[in-house]
């Protein structure tokens, strides 16, 4: 094999054998940047109640492990209705698609790379 071809076979193989999303749309982790008027004290948790349970005081950013589960936020000081940051497809996952690869979309599953969350949530007093 000639050197060019070696080199695009190895490019090939690696956009085939890994996910849009992965790659390019942030991998399997996010920020989620908490903003308030004025400090508040809060609790991140998945809704399914596994994983994640980070405290913060506002203004915060918290880094996520993104999942097809919803996080919520809640007040420690009852400062603030709870909050639900949903869990969205990630854009990125339409590059898997139109190259038909069954592999990029399993690793963009697995990665967690599949799933997105708003960067930004706004807390607002009671």
């Amino acid at each position: 094999m000639n050197k060019k071809l070696l080199i695009a076979v190895s490019l090939m193989s690696t956009v085939m054998f890994s996910g849009c999303a992965t790659l390019f749309g942030g991998g399997g982790e996010q920020n989620i940047t908490i903003k308030s008027t004025k400090p508040m004290k809060g609790k991140l948790a998945y809704s399914d109640g596994k994983g994640l349970q980070r405290n913060f005081t506002t203004p915060a950013t918290i880094l996520v492990d993104r999942r097809s589960k919803d996080i919520v936020i809640t007040s420690k000081n009852n400062d603030f209705d709870p909050v639900t940051v949903e869990s969205s497809m990630n854009p990125w996952v339409l590059g898997d698609v139109l190259a038909t690869s069954l592999i990029s979309t399993t690793t963009d599953a697995v990665s967690g790379a599949m799933w997105e969350y708003d960067e930004t949530v706004n807390l607002s007093e009671k």
